[in-house]
């Protein structure tokens, strides 16, 4: 997921003033929208809300209609599948990459788990799935002269064979023999996320044109 400061729609005056700084460094600013990008993939993550802020097409095979048989993953028992994370942990999770782990190889869970899980579409395991943890704050990028993206990356969301399965869910890609998966696509930062980048960028041009003096 990435944006650039044009997406934003910059008021024209603060981008004429900003225009004359010299040796303009905004990585302060990318820096605040990735924090603001990872925050809002993992709220939104949570609420059920796809790229766009519409919600996600809801998952029909769990949790098992037996709830005497569902994994509250608040629960002591659940540590496990949490990596041993405090149940009320939010930010800062234990990143569950690629190798063992408590929860199983690449940090998978077992499919008799993952049905008996509640989580959101995608996130099983709530903020503790690895669409939340796995989330990387990318290096701004300056793709031509004032032009920089700020972005966030999925890293080792893999099965237990190493496949990358993120995509398929993204795209709706065909998954085997079970035909087109539906498409439940995160790449992007929602309405709200956008306005906290709106709000930062403002604040951030604001401050540097008054140091400035431009």
């Amino acid at each position: 997921m990435s944006f650039t400061a044009d997406s934003l729609l910059v008021p024209g005056r603060i981008k004429a003033r900003l225009a004359r700084i010299a040796n303009l460094d905004p990585t302060p600013i990318l820096v605040s929208w990735t924090l603001i990008m990872q925050d809002d993939n993992r709220e939104k993550v949570l609420a059920g809300q796809d790229k766009d802020g519409k919600p996600l097409y809801p998952v029909t095979y769990r949790p098992v209609e037996d709830a005497a048989k569902r994994i509250n993953i608040r629960s002591k028992e659940a540590s496990r599948l949490r990596l041993g994370q405090h149940h009320a942990r939010k930010r800062d999770l234990l990143f569950g990459g690629m190798g063992p782990a408590a929860s199983g190889l690449h940090n998978n869970l077992t499919s008799s788990e993952y049905r008996r899980l509640d989580g959101p579409p995608l996130a099983p395991r709530y903020q503790f799935s690895r669409v939340i943890t796995n989330l990387r704050l990318g290096q701004p990028i300056k793709e031509a002269e004032n032009r920089w993206i700020a972005f966030c990356y999925w890293d080792e969301v893999v099965s237990t064979k190493g496949f990358s399965f993120l995509p398929v869910h993204f795209n709706g890609e065909p998954l085997g023999k079970n035909g087109p998966s539906i498409v439940r696509d995160l790449r992007g930062v929602r309405p709200e996320g956008k306005q906290r980048c709106r709000t930062a960028l403002r604040a951030w041009a604001i401050d540097l044109i008054r140091a400035t003096g431009v």
